[in-house]
């Protein structure tokens, strides 16, 4: 027994004792357990046996102590520090590890492929995977109606074809996403939009995450990607980036659906949940319970309150006349938005604001 070097079984050990146990892991390390005990067992006629016993279990201590604690530590700073080149951003193996996720997963993007009809369906997998896991899945991506989509778009020139409507699409897929979850996944699903432009890219999974930066004249998952620690320096530098924006941006279902309520004149309310478009600076509403309820009362007995508007206060309720231009952008800007048809508008007109 004094004759066979115990490093390659302390390395083995450090191994197992910093990782996470499988089943797999178990049984094997139980079947280990089980061949050792026999081993020594079957040791106990040797002369000595005793003292060789306790100096090989001894020395195997110190290894083991060295190693987890002194080695271990610095191999893991050390691979910190170490940056994995990719060529492009590769969406199904990205899936693939949302996939074995047990913590965490962040996307920080303008807007990703990652959520178009290539590739979605297995990023779902991989979120349905992971949120039943217990991982909060985060994704930040940028407000469409927001200036820096304009600017983004610049950035791009001929490459940026229409950056809102990428977003967009990205926005049903990720409301479809939400829907098809179920209640206790649900909620470690959360998806909100920015108004400033990140500069980089963020696709992280638990410790691990690929960055990349926005270029002139080429979309973000065309560049080469960095994968690094999440606690490497670079890492660290972009999950800022991502907490600083997540806290100013806004949930996705605010961009989607804003709540209404209507009090008549008998103080009487109702509330609804309306799909709503903005048109120079105007908002309009739409829904067909909401349309019902209009159509039995007097408009100028009514007054609109929401928290989603930019407006504190009572506003007005007009119709839109179906016959008029705007009727007909509205429903342009209203298939954009949801892809899908409405045939009557309501307008919030927020109270008229008397300056001295």
């Amino acid at each position: 027994m004094n004759g066979r070097s115990p490093i390659p079984r302390l390395r083995w050990l450090a191994r197992t004792l910093r990782t996470p146990r499988r089943p797999q892991s178990l049984t094997v390390l139980v079947l280990l357990a089980a061949c050792a005990a026999l081993l020594l067992r079957s040791s106990t006629d040797m002369d000595n046996y005793g003292d060789a016993l306790a100096l090989n279990l001894g020395t195997d201590m110190v290894g083991v102590v060295i190693t987890v604690f002194v080695i271990g530590p610095l191999i893991s700073r050390a691979q910190e520090g170490r940056v994995r080149e990719h060529t492009r951003l590769d969406y199904e193996w990205f899936s693939a590890q949302v996939h074995g996720a047990t913590s965490n997963v962040k996307v920080l993007d303008t807007f990703s492929n990652l959520f178009g009809p290539q590739f979605s369906e297995r990023f779902y997998r991989g979120v349905r995977a992971a949120t039943a896991h217990g991982a909060r899945v985060q994704i930040l991506l940028l407000d469409p109606d927001s200036l820096a989509v304009i600017l983004r778009g610049r950035e791009l020139g001929e490459r940026s074809a229409d950056i809102r409507r990428d977003i967009l699409r990205n926005l049903r897929t990720l409301h479809d996403f939400a829907r098809r979850l179920d209640q206790n996944s649900r909620q470690f699903l959360e998806v909100r939009l920015c108004s400033t432009s990140p500069g980089v890219t963020l696709y992280r999974w638990d410790e691990r995450c690929l960055v990349s930066f926005l270029t002139v004249g080429r979309l973000s998952g065309e560049g080469v990607q960095l994968e690094v620690a999440a606690r490497s320096p670079l890492g660290t530098f972009v999950e800022q980036r991502f907490d600083e924006l997540w806290l100013q941006g806004k949930p996705m279902e605010r961009f989607t659906h804003l709540p209404v309520t209507l009090v008549d004149a008998a103080a009487v309310r109702r509330e609804f949940t309306c799909q709503f478009v903005s048109v120079e600076d105007c908002l309009y509403v739409s829904g067909p319970d909401l349309v019902t309820y209009l159509a039995r009362h007097r408009l100028d007995e009514l007054a609109a309150y929401s928290d989603g508007l930019s407006i504190p206060g009572a506003h007005q309720v007009f119709v839109v006349d179906d016959e008029s231009e705007l009727h007909g952008r509205l429903i342009q800007h209203f298939t954009e938005k949801y892809d899908a048809s409405a045939s009557a508008f309501v307008e919030l007109r927020p109270p008229v604001l008397v300056t001295e």
